[in-house]
């Protein structure tokens, strides 16, 4: 999940510097609940990208807690 949440980033980034069709935040948020969290944060600062954007951060922040209590509730996490 993170190697692809990872890709996803860069894909992302390519696209923004080439001003196409761009991947809605909401995917990367939704991607980071369901375990990708560490692939978007390590995509952030490989490629630069929404390193500066406050809000997409708050927002994958968010996203790793949800992730952290999604375990929990699921005992997968003591």
């Amino acid at each position: 999940m993170n190697v692809s949440t990872f890709l996803l980033m860069g894909l992302d980034k390519v696209r923004a510097k080439l001003d196409s069709g761009r991947i809605p935040e909401v995917w990367f948020f939704v991607i980071s609940v369901a375990g990708g969290v560490v692939g978007v944060v390590l995509g952030m600062f490989a490629f630069h990208h929404k390193t500066s954007k406050t809000s997409f951060q708050a927002k994958i922040a968010l996203a790793a807690v949800l992730s952290v209590v999604m375990l929990f509730v699921l005992g997968l996490m003591p």
